[in-house]
């Protein structure tokens, strides 16, 4: 309510004294009402302030009690008494009947009009009143923004939520849809037991869009959805306490966004998909000028973080895309999916990847029967959004070929990004055009100088550390790499040599271990190691960048090899040289 009677007391202005029935003291007046009459029991309805300049009050201290008591039986909210014009002070039977019956009663100073204490008791209640109007308008805005960022599961939760009540949603068929709160399992038991008996009953059948119940577990409200003939659903929302008219209003609120979402023609969610692709290609444009504004509408505040998830290989690109945009629905979570030949890509907030990614696979493993892999971006703001993609798409060339693989950009090495989505055909090509000379094979004392070339160039061209790491002397290493340099063409002291010497080392160390695996997984399958042979991309790394698109490759080589480097210093990280 709008005041307590203590508050009331409180105002300086109007000077009033509790001199009785202080218990009392923060009762809620409901209105402020003047009487002269010995018995107004009869014009009052409860929650008021009695004032009264006390000409009918009589004086026998009986009848005085009794005249408390008859206002205390009505749910008075006090007794407001004139100590100005025909009283000097109220009169102690009064106050002392007031602290026996709870009821506030208060001394009103001569100066202080009745008008001046119904004023501030209707401003407060009016007051009360708007900030109630405002909350309820809040209220409905949160229960239709969650609408259109979550859907049904949206506006459950959040009546739940501002309610603090148990709140569920059942099928035609009266099974659990939607449910948030505790004691969901209970309530829903509950529902249905009475939904059943209803319907046994022509009289009570389920033609009656609301009802409430009561037993000896609390309250409940049932509120049908859709056509209350043809009901498409129920809405129910259960407590300890019975539900006031405000909240009931909430409720019924709730209870229309939920029947439109029901009644939702399938092309109406078609052309909202549609959009929401767009929204997303939008933001993947370079130099786009896109509104970011108008992501609020899906659930990203332009200020947050988000981060690209590409999904390789991911199936029939509309079912894919259907399964993953249901599955991140049905959790709430805010995101823009857009599918392409190959697989799909996912735009969340940057918080959530990790949890994007779990359910976008796990969708399409249960829904699709498929085991892809994924790459994910970093996190960056909106306005970047096609940074995180680029990022993505590159992750995930390394994840494909290995099923429910997940590669995040961060964790990646540049020995990753340059050789780990490179063809075996293109590996063997960077090895053989730097290291053929040193191919052990061609002499076998080049088996030491290969060595010496691996250690001196993970050792970033330290004389020092390299000579400690093979045990010779740093004067036979230099005549090593000097050696070396002349059979390679290429000066090994020289950062920049060395930088392409080692990428051709680990070109080789690469092949040598997809070789090694394709033999084995050949050999598996009852086929020899010689007949596995390397296929051709069918796609450029740039028409993969620009569609989205991630290409299977199927000589692709595993990402294993790359990951033990992490760690290593490359060549460019040259400390001292001597």
């Amino acid at each position: 309510m709008g005041i307590t009677i203590e508050q009331l007391a409180g105002d300086a202005r109007l000077g009033l004294r509790i001199v009785g029935g202080l218990t009392g003291r923060r009762r809620d007046i409901a209105w402020a009402h003047t009487s002269e009459l010995i018995d107004p029991t009869a014009w009052l309805e409860g929650g008021e302030l009695l004032m009264t300049l006390g000409l009918n009050v009589p004086d026998d201290p009986v009848e005085q009690r009794a005249y408390v008591a008859r206002l205390a039986s009505i749910g008075a909210a006090g007794l407001a008494f004139d100590t100005g014009m025909i009283h000097s002070s109220v009169p102690e039977a009064l106050a002392q009947a007031g602290d026996e019956f709870g009821l506030p009663v208060l001394a009103i100073p001569g100066a202080t009009p009745f008008l001046a204490i119904s004023r501030a008791v209707i401003s407060a209640i009016t007051a009360d009143q708007v900030a109630l109007v405002a909350q309820i308008s809040r209220n409905q805005e949160r229960l239709a923004s969650a609408a259109m960022l979550k859907g049904a599961a949206g506006v459950v939760e959040s009546l739940a939520r501002i309610l603090g009540a148990t709140v569920l949603t059942l099928d035609g068929a009266a099974a659990v849809a939607e449910s948030a709160g505790a004691g969901s399992t209970r309530l829903a038991r509950r529902a249905t037991t009475l939904l059943t008996a209803r319907r046994g009953k022509r009289a009570a059948s389920l033609r009656q869009p609301t009802f409430s119940h009561v037993d000896d577990e609390g309250y409940f409200t049932v509120q049908v959805l859709g056509k209350p003939k043809q009901a498409a659903g129920f809405l129910v929302v259960g407590g300890r306490r019975q539900l006031d008219s405000n909240q009931r209003l909430l409720v019924s609120h709730a209870a229309t966004l939920l029947s439109i979402l029901l009644d939702r023609p399938a092309h109406l969610h078609e052309a909202e998909m549609r959009l929401r692709r767009m929204l997303f290609r939008s933001l993947l444009r370079p130099g786009s000028d896109t509104d970011l504004g108008l992501l609020r509408y899906v659930g990203f505040a332009p200020d947050h973080q988000v981060a690209v998830v590409a999904v390789a290989d991911a199936g029939p690109p509309r079912a894919a895309e259907a399964a993953v945009d249901a599955a991140l629905a049905a959790r709430g979570t805010p995101a823009l999916v857009m599918a392409n030949s190959n697989g799909l890509d996912v735009l969340a907030g940057a918080s959530e990847r990790t949890e994007v990614v779990r359910v976008a696979l796990e969708a399409l493993r249960e829904r699709l029967g498929r085991m892809p892999s994924a790459g994910v971006g970093r996190g960056v703001d909106l306005a970047l959004a096609l940074d995180s993609y680029r990022q993505a798409i590159a992750a995930a060339r390394v994840a494909v070929g290995q099923p429910g693989q997940v590669v995040d950009f961060a964790a990646l090495s540049i020995f990753d990004l340059l050789l780990g989505t490179q063809s075996r055909d293109t590996l063997a090509a960077i090895a053989g055009s730097v290291l053929r000379p040193l191919d052990p094979v061609a002499a076998g004392a080049h088996g030491d100088l290969l060595r010496t070339t691996a250690e001196f160039l993970a050792h970033g061209g330290h004389w020092e550390a390299t000579a400690s790491s093979l045990g010779v002397h740093r004067h036979t290493l230099r005549n090593r790499i000097d050696r070396i340099s002349g059979i390679l063409g290429r000066d090994l002291t020289l950062a920049s040599e060395r930088a392409e010497v080692w990428l051709a080392l680990k070109a080789r160390e690469l092949l040598n271990l997809t070789a090694a695996e394709a033999v084995a997984e050949g050999m598996a399958d009852g086929i020899s190691g010689s007949t596995v042979a390397s296929g051709a991309d069918g796609m450029s790394a740039s028409e993969g960048a620009l569609t989205g698109e991630v290409a299977p490759r199927r000589d692709r080589p595993r990402s294993d090899g790359p990951r033990r480097e992490k760690g290593r210093r490359g060549p460019g990280r040259t400390r001292d040289e001597h």
